[in-house]
């Protein structure tokens, strides 16, 4: 079983004193299994409603902002998974700016536009600030099945993060 991690902007790292929260402000990351049953579904959401999202994105409605894809990317035998910011979408192409600080993934670099290709995207996320809410981010959602009910409660109130079940 490989184990991949995940760069998340609102991610749970199991055992760690922080709250959710302070852990998602300081960027840490989590190791999990590449077969884990909710990641699998969070990724399986996302690809589904990928299209949509994209079209949201290119015409974003008033009130929104922070639009946002989480890309695999691979060094060798790791896997790390990151958000990229200010995308755009060239066909079956995407070039975007990487939004958190490589781990154990190494030949990337925070804040470099790279390109990848869309099969590399596993989710998306956009907020509304005024409400507050936060749309998609479902590998969030999954970390969060692994928390305590209470903080990962806390944590999507905080947010304004809807997951299903």
């Amino acid at each position: 079983m490989r184990l991949v991690t995940l760069a998340v902007a609102a991610v749970a790292l199991a055992g760690c004193d922080k709250s959710i929260s302070e852990r998602a402000e300081n960027d840490e990351i989590t190791t999990v299994a590449d077969d884990d049953p909710a990641m699998e579904r969070a990724f399986a959401k996302a690809r589904s409603t990928l299209d949509e999202f994209l079209s949201k994105a290119e015409s974003p409605p008033a009130g929104t902002t922070a639009y946002a894809v989480k890309v695999a990317l691979s060094d060798g035998d790791n896997t790390e998974y990151f958000w990229v910011a200010d995308f755009t979408v060239d066909g079956d192409t995407m070039s975007g700016v990487l939004n958190n600080e490589p781990r154990t993934v190494k030949r990337y670099r925070m804040g470099e536009r790279f390109s990848f290709p869309r099969s590399t995207v596993v989710d998306w996320t956009y907020l509304e600030p005024e409400i507050p809410r936060m749309h998609g981010n479902f590998t969030a959602c999954a970390l969060l099945v692994h928390e305590d009910p209470q903080e990962a409660a806390a944590f999507r109130k905080e947010y304004g993060l809807e997951c299903d079940g």
